[in-house]
């Protein structure tokens, strides 16, 4: 379905123009006849030149925090009285650009005949899948900005998480980046200073600084090939980065290792939960609801669709949830007492708060003890070094003296 702009008269007789969503031109103006216009010009808009790659490269789009701060903005909008055509309007004229096309594709979309669901699963790139299934029981029952407010809340507790796990994981990535970066420096420039002078002596050094005079020359001989490889890991990291099945297959493999296993198990308990609890709270139905979470969830996609499938065979939530290993048995206890007692949105988001209190002070921890462990091991590796290539260079004075 493409984006379709126009001229035309109303019924008043009166020039108007604006865009719609139609599979053809044809399509596009008897649509305009049934809204009661009289076409005059219909025509497809053209589409930027390398949309396919802004879009790749994620330029020119929303990140998750400005879509949230929309969704809030308009649940404030709807609750002071707007009509949503006016509220997206209002929202549009003091927004950036990717913004602002958004919310005119919505407001085209909605012009066109389409629901507010609808317009916004035109958009999955920008727009979460479980956004659009609380909208859309919420245009079924009511309450719209009730519901966006929800939303927005859920979403900025959960970046909230996000930007704590980061923050955690990015001291450590640094410290390891630095003294990769101080190892190569001192491989190249460094050893290569003292090389000469004990192959000058012709003495045997050490096994250890043989060693690194055999990797110091290697560097310096093949620097091409190693930025090469280097240019083409990061260029592989950055497309399984892009690429949904590769980034989930590493996701799995990291979660794996000791010291992250735990975190991630924490995480995904605490998305689980705040997934669950807020979908089942809004009116999503709890097969709909694990559809959902299926289809956002990433790495976890798998075991949540299994157990999606038996609670569709007539399998309890928690005993499906327990056999999957999805959570841990402290989180399946609370959901069966949610399950039992006819609260399990309520159980659930209160599950979601525990764990998501575990998780950040998890989080501290590992970030106490990982920054000064690796401070230490970079401490020891560099000295190491300088040690034993002082220690060899002493060795030859005292034979020449």
């Amino acid at each position: 379905m493409g984006v379709y702009s126009y001229k035309a008269l109303d019924a008043d007789g009166r020039f108007v123009s604006g865009e719609l969503q139609s599979d053809s031109v044809p399509a596009a103006a008897a649509h305009l006849v049934d809204l009661g216009y009289i076409p005059l010009e219909t025509k497809e808009r053209a589409a930027s030149r390398g949309a396919g790659w802004r879009r790749y490269l994620s330029i020119g789009r929303l990140n998750p925090k400005e879509v949230t701060v929309l969704i809030r903005d308009l649940a404030l909008l709807l609750k002071a009285g707007l009509p949503l055509d006016d509220a997206l309007k209002l929202l549009g004229d003091d927004v950036k650009p990717a913004a602002s096309r958004l919310l005119t594709d919505i407001r085209t979309a909605i012009g066109s005949g389409s629901g507010f669901a609808e317009a916004l699963a035109a958009h999955p790139d920008t727009i979460p899948t479980e956004v659009i299934a609380m909208v859309r029981v919420a245009e079924a029952a009511g309450g719209l900005e009730t519901v966006l407010e929800a939303v927005a809340d859920d979403r900025a507790r959960q970046e909230r998480v996000a930007a704590k796990v980061s923050g955690a994981l990015r001291y450590p990535a640094f410290l390891l980046i630095v003294a990769v970066a101080v190892l190569v420096f001192f491989l190249l420039f460094v050893v290569p200073q003292f090389a000469g002078v004990i192959a000058d002596f012709g003495t045997e050094p050490d096994p250890f600084v043989s060693v690194v005079l055999g990797l110091s020359s290697w560097l310096t001989e093949n620097g091409d090939l190693v930025l090469g490889v280097l240019a083409g890991v990061a260029l592989l990291l950055f497309v399984a980065l892009r690429t949904r099945s590769l980034r989930n297959r590493l996701v799995r493999g990291l979660g794996k290792l000791p010291g992250i296993r735990g975190v991630v198990e924490l995480r995904r308990t605490a998305i689980i939960c705040r997934g669950l609890g807020t979908l089942l709270a809004n009116g999503v139905t709890l097969t709909d609801a694990l559809k959902v979470m299926a289809d956002t969830a990433g790495a976890d996609a798998e075991p949540i669709s299994v157990v999606l499938d038996k609670v569709r065979r007539g399998g309890r939530l928690v005993d499906c949830l327990t056999e999957t290993a999805l959570v841990p048995p402290l989180a399946a206890r609370m959901l069966r007492v949610g399950e039992e007692s006819g609260e399990l949105a309520t159980v659930a988001r209160r599950c979601a708060d525990f764990y998501e209190g575990k998780l950040g002070e998890r989080l501290d921890r590992l970030a106490a003890i990982v920054g000064p462990a690796a401070i230490v091991v970079i401490s020891v590796v560099v000295g190491s070094l300088i040690v034993s290539i002082m220690s060899t260079l002493l060795s030859i004075n005292q034979i020449a003296l």
